[in-house]
């Protein structure tokens, strides 16, 4: 009878154990199941967005752009189909569907017309004042800080909101690598694209994730303002040699950067 009953218990134990198994098994598939409907769902749902991203025209606003990395920007941005606004002081020679002439650091009521919603700001004003500290004058450092930094500030406090309806809008700001860099003559560049530098990095914490705030530091690039230190090919030889790429800066392939 003891046998008997051990062997019952057994017997009750391995039905137990396959009755387990079973329902392991069955909790497993649906488990598994589950998952491959989730990661369905959720390729579908990425594919929905890439086609949504693809299709959707954005709204980008480039403050300065008649300078020559604004107007390959703008360039860029019209071949992708973009709605481009740009800005400037004066004219620009590209064709463009929506062009306001202003200052930064003036009246910005043309501003009043964008759109509700902005994807993108590029600020591009700059100047280059070489001066060493004896010939430095307070008015010229008062013009950089003004062009530079005080330009920025006015332009951000007045599109902030468009900005802000926007689902991850970009601020790129264009600075210098002399901000970071002790370059002899750039006392008055540096600071003032140090201070659009702290401004960008403080701006950058206070507005995520909403808005993306950057800056682009360009080491010596082919413009119009830097025309004189490249004039002639000793010149232009020279300032290459400073640098690793042995290159000067590329208007086109800081735009692309931007991209």
């Amino acid at each position: 009878e003891k046998k008997e009953w051990e062997e019952n218990k057994r017997g009750e134990k391995q039905k137990e154990e396959k009755k387990k198994k079973k329902e392991k098994k069955k909790r497993k598939k649906r488990k598994e199941k589950k998952e491959k409907k989730r990661r369905r769902k959720k390729k579908k749902n990425k594919i929905k967005r890439k086609k949504y991203l693809k299709k959707k025209k954005k709204n980008i606003l480039i403050i300065g752009g008649n300078s020559l990395i604004g107007q390959e920007v703008i360039k860029l941005s019209n071949s992708n189909g973009d709605n481009v606004i740009a800005t400037s002081r004066s004219t620009i020679d590209l064709p463009l569907e929506n062009f306001i002439q202003l200052d930064p650091n003036e009246d910005l009521s043309g501003l009043d017309a964008l759109p509700d919603s902005i994807d993108a700001l590029l600020y591009c004003p700059g100047s280059i004042s070489l001066k060493s500290i004896q010939r430095l004058d307070i008015a010229d450092v008062k013009e950089d800080l003004r062009i530079n930094f005080e330009g920025a500030f006015h332009v951000i406090k007045k599109v902030l909101p468009n900005l802000k309806k926007d689902n991850g809008a970009s601020v790129v700001f264009i600075s210098s690598v002399a901000a970071n860099t002790g370059l002899t003559f750039h006392s008055s560049i540096a600071a003032s694209k140090s201070a659009l530098e702290g401004f960008a990095r403080s701006l950058s914490a206070e507005l995520a994730p909403k808005v993306a705030v950057n800056c682009i530091a360009p080491s010596l690039t082919k413009t119009p303002l830097t025309e004189h230190l490249v004039a002639d090919e000793n010149k232009l030889k020279s300032s290459s040699e400073r640098h690793p790429l042995n290159a000067i800066g590329d208007p086109i392939k800081i735009a692309n950067f931007q991209k």
